[in-house]
């Protein structure tokens, strides 16, 4: 019960994080993602699961995925921390000039994207 509890507080903490903003729905703006962060991205991805919640936070400047941030939990006994503030902290301290917005919940990318140079 108590870890049914605690993912759920994780999930709720999460999706109460900053949206996506301009970069979501059907009439959202294309974010290009550097190869850099997609490949940061993809080894995100590799450490989560269906239990192990988590989010993926991108820098942006001028359009562009230049930098990221991600946290996950790492078992199901993660809900005393707020994983999502921490992953948006994080992201803010790589300078003031980029907007932080959130491209995954867990494994779900919440973006329009493609990937530089394809």
């Amino acid at each position: 019960m108590l870890k049914i509890f605690g993912a759920a507080i994780l999930a709720a903490s999460l999706a109460a994080c900053a949206s996506s903003g301009a970069y979501s729905g059907s009439s959202g703006r294309t974010l290009v993602v550097s190869k850099e962060v997609w490949a940061f991205y993809q080894e995100y991805v590799g450490k989560i699961s269906g239990v192990n919640k988590g989010i993926f936070v991108v820098g942006v400047s001028d359009g562009v995925a230049v930098t990221a941030s991600a946290f996950y939990c790492p078992g199901t006994t993660c809900f005393a921390d707020n994983y999502g503030k921490k992953a948006f902290d994080r992201c803010r301290s790589f300078g003031d000039d980029l907007e932080c917005i959130r491209f995954a919940s867990s494994a779900d990318i919440v973006v329009n994207y493609k990937i530089e140079g394809q």
